[in-house]
């Protein structure tokens, strides 16, 4: 029987995917499957395109980790061929992390076939013959010096051009209050977009609060600039508090390096560059909004470590209209917490009721039972799942013998074959469907399985039902257990969406209110639930 192989395709960047690079990794991996009497597997086939190597992303998240897993659960026989171009497509981390995982790989009894030099790493090779694994070791050592020789180059010019940044811009991208006039190599400013961030700071200073200033200037249908899609297509109070804090409205620049501090990438601030920017903002303002933001989070003590969570649901709870997040309104008192919808808050639409959240959260501390009573069971657990693979192996089992005998019997027709030829031809097409059946469960393995579920749930209601509830904890857990939690205030209940697929609901006691006693807030548009003001326009860079 012709062994198995599977081809491992990587490139770094995605303007290698434009070149050969893809299209010379697979038809060598063909190549050398021809000629060596191997069987391709194509429904296994692992590609990380665009996904660097150099510091192990591709062995951690990528496509590689999956290979891993793969053979973890049994996917992949032993004996099996891993086809790449080089050892540096495996890995370009460091030598001994490049080395360990290199090592896993054979000794999970797979040979690692390097295409360029036609090389075979197993291990009977490396026992037999241990100048294989220094060739190995020197191969993997070259790779990473090229990467970090690459690094080191490219910082290199990073910093030659940051120290030319008085005399010309890093690249045309800016501030969406500003353009790069590309001919006379400068910035030029917007007008009508820097009037809308020099309106903000005279109404902080002035003191309006963040929130009414969205309002206004989603009420007054203000074009939305910058960068990115404008996530939710209106002004939010997080870009009202990145136009205070920016020094690019005095014309600063803080140019930023990365690093690689025990495996994670860390952006440091260099020395920031004055006047790259024309200027928008006075220096009296910027400073008079400094000072009051610094007394601000003194007052408050924001500028401290997080040391709970108030808002459980965060990240999770939603509109039951028109599937919006929810907005966490905190008070200064424990009852005074509620919850409204990012559109009615911003003033865009949708229901403007506040929910009170106090029964929500009891809903998930005291009453956590219901919850945990309600959780559907997985839609195919792991019994079901064994009791499928069994009835697929004992088919298989019936089938291969059918196949065997069929193949004697035609050895033994002399007259017409056709029925016989039939025959095993359906055998083989239920043979190939099974197998490609079986390979779906092992692959589709469920992230909640029973047993896996069942330690969650009882984690939850320890953390939840403990003396001094640990609410960052409590708070994890919710996120890895729901999708989201609808706020369903009309039906008063809260419909969880679990991760492991189903729904469930739990009825809460909670009041919906509405206060129009402010004046401010009578005159304002009125929006049925669900309803929504049109976009706003987006400014064309």
């Amino acid at each position: 029987m012709a062994g198995i192989a599977y081809s491992y395709l990587r490139f770094s960047t995605h303007e290698q995917a434009a070149g050969d690079s893809r299209r010379r990794q697979s038809a060598m991996a063909e190549k050398y499957a021809a000629d060596h009497n191997l069987r391709l597997d194509l429904a296994l086939s692992f590609r990380d395109l665009g996904v660097s190597a150099y510091r192990g992303k591709n062995s951690k998240e990528g496509a590689l980790r999956a290979f891993l897993e793969a053979i973890e659960h049994n996917l992949v026989p032993p004996n099996s061929y891993l086809l790449v171009e080089s050892l540096d497509r495996l890995s370009r981390d460091r030598i001994i992390s490049a080395q360990a995982l290199f090592m896993q790989i054979i000794q999970a009894g797979i040979n690692i076939v390097t295409l360029t030099d036609q090389r075979c790493y197993s291990l009977k090779s490396l026992n037999e013959n241990p100048l294989e694994l220094i060739i190995s070791l020197v191969s993997m050592m070259r790779a990473n010096e090229e990467s970090e020789m690459k690094s080191r180059r490219i910082r290199a010019s990073f910093d030659v051009r940051r120290s030319q940044l008085s005399e010309k811009p890093w690249s045309s991208r800016c501030p969406g209050w500003l353009r790069l006039d590309k001919a006379a190599g400068k910035f030029e400013v917007v007008e009508d977009r820097a009037d809308v961030v020099r309106e903000i700071y005279r109404d902080v200073l002035a003191g309006v609060g963040h929130q009414t200033i969205v309002r206004g200037l989603n009420e007054r249908q203000i074009p939305l600039f910058g960068h990115g899609n404008q996530r939710g297509h209106i002004w939010q109070k997080s870009l009202i508090r990145h136009f205070l804090r920016t020094p690019t409205v005095l014309g600063t620049l803080v140019p930023f390096s990365s690093e690689y501090i025990d495996g994670v990438k860390r952006m440091r601030p260099q020395a920031p560059v004055e006047n790259y920017y024309p200027a928008i903002v006075v220096k009296s303002d910027w400073d008079q909004v400094q000072a009051r933001r610094t007394a601000w989070c003194e007052q408050h003590h924001n500028e401290g470590p997080k040391t709970g969570r108030a808002n459980l649901l965060a990240g999770l709870a939603r509109c039951p209209f028109c599937d919006r997040r929810m907005v966490f309104l905190g008070g200064g008192k424990p009852n005074w917490r509620y919850y409204m919808c990012r559109l009615a808050d911003s003033g865009v639409g949708c229901s403007d009721h506040w929910v009170r959240y106090p029964g929500i959260e009891d809903a998930l501390t005291i009453d956590i039972d219901d919850v945990i009573s309600s959780c559907p069971k997985p839609a195919l657990g792991s019994e079901a799942r064994t009791e499928m693979l069994g009835q697929i192996r004992s088919r298989l089992h019936v089938l291969r013998r059918r196949r065997a005998s069929i193949a004697s019997e035609y050895k033994q027709v002399r007259q017409s074959s056709r029925p016989v030829i039939e025959a095993q031809n359906a055998v083989d097409a239920e043979v190939r469907q099974l197998l490609a059946d079986r390979k779906r469960l092992r692959i589709d393995r469920p992230k909640w399985l029973d047993v896996t579920l069942t330690k969650r749930l009882e984690k939850l209601r320890q953390v939840a039902k403990a003396l001094q509830v640990d609410r960052m904890e409590l708070h994890s857990i919710l996120v890895t257990l729901f999708a989201k939690v609808v706020v369903d205030w009309e039906h008063e209940q809260l419909t969880f969406h679990w991760k492991h697929g189903g729904t469930s609901s739990v009825r809460v006691l909670m009041r919906p209110l509405r206060e129009v006693a402010n004046r401010r807030r009578a005159d304002r548009p009125r929006y049925k639930p669900g309803e929504a003001a049109p976009r706003l326009p987006v400014a064309v860079r």
